[in-house]
Parts: structure tokens; C-alpha cells; sequence
């Protein structure tokens, strides 16, 4: 016995809907072609010339069965494949060449079959036509090289940071694409396989993208787990990459949850929206920045003056825990170093101070500077709103930090004077800032000015206490409208021309030493400023996560690094729509109904404009 829940059932199925819309639309195409109510002639189609009313009706039945024959392959042809598709094509194709050829002749009796001809030459015209767009397309994406990334943020292109480490690559790379079972996974799986797919098109001869299916490929999983023991712990899908041939090979995990944020409210990951901020690029640009060095490089951050990320501040908002991450995800070791215990090891590549709150001891002062007269860098965030002990030290780089605190009324954060947005110059060329776009700032939060030793404005004029070694450069300036600010305690600062200094105030310096390499004079990285204790905050670079980006470029061009420095991995919100079967349902009835209500209008038109 038949119940309502089998008829719905029923009627729930797509091939029911999909064949009512077809059997619709063939009816409709048959009455606007035929241009008469059943029963009827069209005007013109009563001539002695004219072929019999039966032979009309089935020549034009003949052709809406083609050219929807034709749709219908299209549609095989994306859902089940195009070997599927073929024997449609062939028919709707034939079925509407042949009635061309035979009604061709009687075009000029049968109005009727002057519009089926015609209609049925636009039919093919069309579907040629979109066959060959479609198939240069697809030959353009799988072998036409880069893609063409038109959006706002280069969501689907890789940062200058990701190009320079695959153009340097000197070794195979192979990036196994972990299947994961979940429905979160399976939804991840084709943001990183789109990822991956930049990676090896920027570098086919050494890059490959192999995907890895745990139930499927059981012998080929064994024989990985056993050259890699982290495939074990990727349960949830991820990449595992592995660098290099043979028993020579590293291998480096990332699983998805190092990927994807988790979602801000979990519980939208079943009511159709599915939103993620995606960290893939710069995950696996770090590993293969780990990969490639082999050993891990050593930066000490110096501790014992209320320093960024110490345990007696880290309460006040002033971590510096993302910023460590990143060199740690990089091949950095990370160490504390207080300076009144002894003196910075040998083997530490970069000495990193990072917005002091108390000056440094003069003994402390001349460790730093026995460390750099090595030859070492440096990489400091400093203010002048209290003393830093270092004024003689960074007077040896032929820097200093000038009186006042940068304001900008115009480039700032949310009316605060103090939080001043400092744009990149095109004009200002350094490795440090090489990458990083015209349209991204730097976020300097009570910065003071620097001055270069000898020049016109600093404290020393005097270009003889310049060092003829050191060479200074602007990294980043404040713009036209700002002004360092004489007066800190003022509540509504205004420029004062004899007091205080105008913009454009550098606001980062890079500094090389002249040295002498095989007879040629090189620049080689030696320290870098910038004015703004804050600026390598957890807090600051969450307003302006540009912050991050030049502290890791100037962390990697001291470190002699150029070819990792860049733009980092960008961050992306990917926004995922899943909808239940009702909506689903209505999302396709609806579009259906409408076009269906289309044809069977325009049908009616001409139906009544030929009639009148």
C-alpha cells in the first residue's frame, strides 16, 4: 500500500524533478517553435509548398528532443564525467544537425520551420561555442602556469616569503596530502590541496603533490610510517612533507588543526555555516624553512628590564609569545639571556631586545657592545619615554633616539594620537621591507624620532664622530602630516614650529657594515631599530599584524637570511556554506521554476506578438 511518506519520498528524489523540469521545458520549446495552440496552424504554414502539419510537429519535436539532449549531456558531463556524457552529446548533436540540413530547404514556406532551423543553428553555435571556452579553460588551468588571482587579499597566491624558499629549493620536495574522515576534514581537504597546488606550480621539476588515503593505500602508508614516524600522529588529515630522496630524507608534519582556527562559536560547524581563518602558507613555509637549514639557529632575547614577554609583565598585554612562535616555527632556538649573568654565547646568531621598560647597566651595556664588536646583529625595540642606558652603544651604529613622541592627527588608530599608522614608501627600497605592499602599515605606538649621528637635526652634528663603517638606511617614515611632539603631557597636542620636529620622522632603521669579501667591499646586516617599545607586542600586532611581518623579515635579513625575507603567510577567512536537504532542494527547484517560467513566457510573447 502506497502512504503519503512513500510519496513523498518519492518525490524528494532529483532524477524525479530533474526529469518534470525536462519533459517541461521540451513542451514548452515544442509550442514557442510550433507558434500555434495544438490544433492550429501557424500563419503561412497552410502553403501548398508547406510540408503536411505531421511532419512540422515532428521535425520540431525532433529538435527540442536534441537541444535539450544537448543540456543534458552538460549536465552527465559535470556530475558523472565526460565518457558518460558522450553517447548524449553525440545524439543530441546529430539528431539537431540532421533536421538542419533536411528542414533547411523549406525555410522560406514554414515559418514554423524557419524558427526551428534557426533556433536549433543558435543551439549549436552555443554549445560549440561554450564546449571551446570550456575546454581552453581547462587547459589553461592544468597547463597554462600561475593562476590569475583577482582577489582582494591574494587569497589564492603565494607571498614573496613562500616563492623565495621554492625558488631556492636545491633538493625534491614531496608533499603527502593526508585524507581526514570527518566531515570538518573533508571540507579542509581542498583549501590545502589548492595551497599545495601553488607550491608546485611555482617549482613543477622539484615540488610534487602526492595524496595519501589511509584506508585505500595500506601498504603505502606502512612504508611511510616507517621512514616517518609523525604520520602516526595526523589522525585528522594535514601534510606531511617530505624533503629530500631516500634515507637522506626529512620529514616535517602539519595537521590541519595547525592550519584552521577553530571556528569562533563551534556549534555553527552543523547549522550550514562553516567559518575558518586559514594559517596553511605560513605553516608550511616554515617547515620548509626548517627543513632546508637542517639545525636550528640560536636568538637570545635579553631579560632583567621589564622586557616584552617577561612574567612580571606578560599581565599588562605586553607578550611577545606570537613573535616567538614564529622564529621557533622557523628553525630558531629561543633562549632568555640576562646580561649581568655573563656574557651573550658564542653561538648566538641574533640578540633580540624587545621594548625595555629600565635602562641598561653600563656592564650590561658593554656586553652588548663586546657581542656586536664579534660582528654579531641586533635587532632592537626601543622608546625614549624613559632612559635605555644604550645611547652610546646605538651612537655606534650612528643612530639616535631624538626628544619628543610621535602624533599624527590623520594616520591614526581610532582618534589616539599616539597610535600612529606609518604607510611603506615605494620610494624606500631595503631588504627589510621589500615585499611588504604600499597599502600596509606599520603600527608605532609612542614612537620617538631617529636621528642619524652627523646629520642635520640629531644631537651630534658633528660629521666627525660619524663611523666611516657603519651605514644607516630608513626602513620606515611617518607621513607629511605627523610631528614628534615636545610636550608628552599635552591632552590635545598641536604643532609648534620652534618646538617641535615635523614629519616624515623615520621610524625604523636598518644599519650594514662596510666589510671587505674577496677583495670587494659587501654590506653586511648589523643591527636594526625600531622606535617603539610596543611595537613587538602581542596586542599591537593584533591591530596590525604588519608589525609581525617586519620583525621576522628584519629578524631573517640580520641573520643573513635575505632569501626567506618577504611578505609571510598571509592569513585568509574561508567561509564554507553547507545547507540541509530542504534548502538544497529549494536552491535548485527554484532557480528551475523560474527558467522554466522564463521560456513559457517569452513561448507566449512571440506566441501573441506573431498572432497579432
Amino acid at each position: 500500500m502506497t502512504t503519503s511518506s512513500h510519496v513523498w519520498s518519492f518525490l524528494g528524489r532529483p532524477e524525479v524533478w530533474i526529469g518534470l523540469a525536462a519533459v517541461g521545458s521540451s513542451l514548452v520549446l515544442f509550442w514557442s517553435l510550433r507558434g500555434a495552440p495544438p490544433g492550429f496552424s501557424a500563419e503561412g504554414d497552410d502553403e501548398s509548398e508547406a510540408p503536411p502539419s505531421s511532419y512540422r510537429d515532428r521535425a520540431i519535436a525532433g529538435a527540442a528532443t536534441g537541444l535539450l539532449m544537448i543540456m543534458i549531456g552538460a549536465g552527465l558531463a559535470s556530475t558523472w564525467g565526460v565518457l558518460w556524457s558522450l553517447p548524449v552529446f553525440a545524439f543530441g548533436f546529430g539528431l539537431v544537425l540532421t533536421l538542419i540540413v533536411v528542414n533547411d530547404r523549406y525555410r522560406h514556406v514554414s515559418p514554423a520551420l524557419r524558427r526551428t532551423v534557426a533556433l536549433s543553428r543558435a543551439g549549436l553555435n552555443t554549445s560549440l561555442l561554450a564546449g571551446t571556452l570550456i575546454v581552453v579553460n581547462v587547459i589553461a588551468y592544468r597547463y597554462g602556469g600561475h593562476v590569475i588571482d583577482l582577489t582582494r587579499e591574494r587569497a589564492y597566491s603565494l607571498s614573496s616569503l613562500s616563492r623565495n624558499q621554492v625558488d631556492s629549493l636545491e633538493r625534491p620536495v614531496v608533499f603527502h596530502l593526508i585524507h581526514g574522515r570527518s566531515a570538518l576534514a573533508r571540507r579542509q581537504y581542498d583549501r590545502v590541496s589548492q595551497l599545495l597546488e601553488l607550491y608546485r606550480s611555482a617549482r613543477p621539476d622539484l615540488v610534487r603533490v602526492e595524496p595519501l588515503d589511509r584506508v585505500a593505500e595500506l601498504s603505502r602508508v606502512d612504508d611511510l610510517a616507517r621512514r616517518a614516524p609523525q604520520l602516526a600522529v595526523m589522525q585528522g588529515g594535514g601534510v606531511l612533507i617530505e624533503y629530500g630522496a631516500g634515507d637522506d630524507a626529512r620529514f616535517a608534519a602539519i595537521s590541519n588543526q595547525e592550519m584552521f582556527d577553530r571556528p569562533s562559536d563551534p556549534r555553527g560547524l552543523g547549522a550550514g555555516v562553516y567559518e575558518s581563518a586559514f594559517k596553511g602558507e605560513d605553516a608550511v613555509t616554515s617547515a620548509l624553512i626548517r627543513l632546508r637549514e637542517g639545525k636550528t639557529s640560536k636568538v637570545a632575547f635579553t631579560t632583567g628590564h621589564g622586557e616584552s614577554g617577561s612574567s612580571r609583565i606578560a599581565a599588562e598585554g605586553s607578550a611577545i609569545d606570537v613573535w616567538r612562535s614564529r622564529l621557533a616555527s622557523t628553525g630558531c632556538e629561543i633562549i632568555d639571556w640576562n646580561l649581568l649573568q655573563g656574557p651573550v654565547p658564542e653561538d648566538v646568531e641574533l640578540v633580540i631586545v624587545a621594548g625595555p621598560k629600565e635602562p641598561f647597566k653600563p656592564q650590561e651595556a658593554a656586553r652588548l657592545r663586546t657581542y656586536a664588536d664579534r660582528g654579531k646583529p641586533l635587532l632592537a625595540c626601543l622608546g625614549n619615554s624613559v632612559p635605555t642606558g644604550l645611547d652610546d652603544f646605538l651612537k655606534s651604529f650612528n643612530l639616535e633616539l631624538g626628544k619628543g613622541l610621535l602624533v599624527d592627527p590623520r594616520l591614526n588608530l581610532n582618534g589616539q594620537l599616539r597610535f600612529v599608522f606609518c604607510l611603506f614608501e615605494p620610494a624606500i627600497r631595503h631588504p627589510v621591507s621589500n615585499g611588504l605592499g604600499g597599502d600596509r602599515a606599520l603600527l608605532v605606538v609612542n614612537g620617538a624620532p631617529i636621528q642619524f649621528v652627523g646629520t642635520k637635526g640629531a644631537a651630534d652634528e658633528n660629521a666627525a664622530s660619524v663611523s666611516p663603517r657603519m651605514v644607516p638606511a630608513p626602513i620606515v617614515r611617518s607621513g607629511s602630516g605627523s610631528w614628534a611632539e615636545s610636550d608628552p603631557d599635552m591632552l590635545q597636542p598641536a604643532y609648534d614650529k620652534d618646538k617641535d620636529q615635523r614629519g616624515p620622522i623615520i621610524v625604523a632603521a636598518a644599519v650594514a657594515e662596510k666589510a671587505q669579501v674577496s677583495g670587494r667591499e659587501v654590506l653586511k646586516p648589523r643591527f636594526v631599530l625600531v622606535s617603539s617599545r610596543a611595537a613587538s607586542d602581542d596586542s599591537v600586532q593584533g591591530l596590525e599584524p604588519t608589525n609581525l611581518d617586519l620583525l621576522m623579515n628584519a629578524a631573517s635579513w640580520l641573520r643573513g637570511r635575505e632569501d626567506s625575507v618577504g611578505v609571510p603567510p598571509k592569513v585568509h577567512a574561508a567561509l564554507t556554506l553547507t545547507a540541509d536537504p530542504g534548502l538544497r532542494w529549494r536552491l535548485i527547484l527554484a532557480p528551475t521554476i523560474v527558467a522554466i517560467g522564463f521560456v513559457a513566457g517569452v513561448g507566449a510573447l512571440v506566441y501573441y506578438i506573431r498572432r497579432e
